[in-house]
């Protein structure tokens, strides 16, 4: 899914070993943020909660979110390659029907490293629809890899692969079949921001369903 020049990621080696931690940081490219949003700009409501399910090619995916206040939420987000908390303000937001737009933050742990992100919502309520569009931007960093000698356990050198940063693009919406039961249908796609990241595949499509309370 990602290609990522070596020369961003790691420093002088000696050739002997330059195939082996190339293959190494080809396995760890694999660490990225939340893959997936299945969340309108519309906050979920002052001591409100919505529990939202779901599963696509990205993998699956678990949303808790709560509304702090009328218009900011906080929220957990478990996915099949990462976890971690975000945090979401509408300045503007239409309740009964109309435009809205958001903003959020999240920062979280990945299979082989660590992310942030921030994410820029806007969302269109008409009746039972609710198309949304997110534009995603995410820092991850990669946790450095440890080559030991296989006999004494001995670390004899470390590779720090560094960091880089991506973006995605998601359209989806949800459909609300009362005003507690809701189904997500969302496709996005990434493209990469930082030099020599280059993401091939990565068209996600998938499904939640939520309830709100």
């Amino acid at each position: 899914m990602t290609k990522i020049n070596s020369n961003l990621l790691i420093g002088p080696m000696k050739k002997h070993i330059f195939a082996l931690v190339v293959a190494m940081a080809s396995l760890l490219a694999g660490c990225v943020g939340p893959l997936v949003n299945h969340e309108t700009a519309r906050t979920v409501g002052d001591g409100n909660h919505e529990l939202m399910g779901g599963y696509g090619n990205a993998g699956f995916v678990f949303k808790w979110n709560y509304g702090v206040s009328k218009n900011f939420d906080l929220g957990l987000q478990w996915e099949s390659l990462s976890l971690g908390i975000r945090g979401k303000y509408a300045f503007i937001n239409n309740e009964k029907g109309g435009w809205s737009w958001a903003g959020a933050a999240g920062i979280g742990t990945s299979i082989g490293g660590s992310h942030y992100y921030g994410d820029l919502i806007g969302s269109y309520l008409v009746g039972k629809w609710e198309p949304y569009g997110t534009l995603r931007i995410v820092h991850v960093t990669i946790d450095p890899v440890e080559f030991k000698d296989k006999d004494t356990g001995k670390v004899n050198f470390t590779v720090n692969l560094g960091s880089y940063d991506y973006g995605q693009f998601m359209l989806g919406s949800r459909y609300w079949f009362t005003e507690h039961w809701l189904l997500s249908l969302e496709a996005s796609t990434l493209f990469g921001v930082t030099r020599g990241v280059e993401f091939t595949d990565s068209l996600f499509i998938g499904a939640a369903g939520g309830y709100r309370f």
